[in-house]
């Protein structure tokens, strides 16, 4: 599979399958995996605690691909996150990262999150722990 069609499954799958088990991350992320996001450092461990935070947060979520460019190892992805939260509230994220994979996994991103429609507590979305 090429690495904007991988990004693309793993997103789908870690962000908006509400099936998505976190023992799965493994397979999509290296061990030694780093996100920084609006100048925040996520470590793997920091990362987990963040998707299952999200489970917790939300109840669903569409992501929308604008625009992805990729270059040997790198794909730039430039999304829009529609979600519910459960308290029924929703919230609009745009997303410019850059994923660096090493073999079939992410190895590391940068990311800048801006939240374009939602409560202000969400903007921290794209590194809450």
């Amino acid at each position: 599979m090429h690495h904007t069609e991988r990004l693309k499954a793993c997103l789908q799958r870690v962000i908006c399958d509400p099936a998505f088990p976190l023992a799965e991350l493994d397979a999509w992320f290296t061990p030694d995996y780093c996100q920084e996001v609006n100048g925040e450092r996520l470590d793997y461990p920091a990362f987990h605690q963040h998707i299952a935070t999200l489970r917790r947060h939300l109840a669903g979520a569409s992501i929308e691909f604008v625009a992805t460019l990729a270059q040997g190892e790198r794909v730039h992805s430039t999304h829009v996150v529609r979600a519910t939260r459960q308290d029924g509230g929703t919230l609009v994220c745009k997303v410019s990262g850059l994923f660096t994979f090493r073999g079939d996994r992410i190895c590391h991103t940068d990311e800048v999150t801006c939240l374009l429609a939602g409560s202000k507590e969400d903007a921290d979305i794209g590194s809450r722990r």
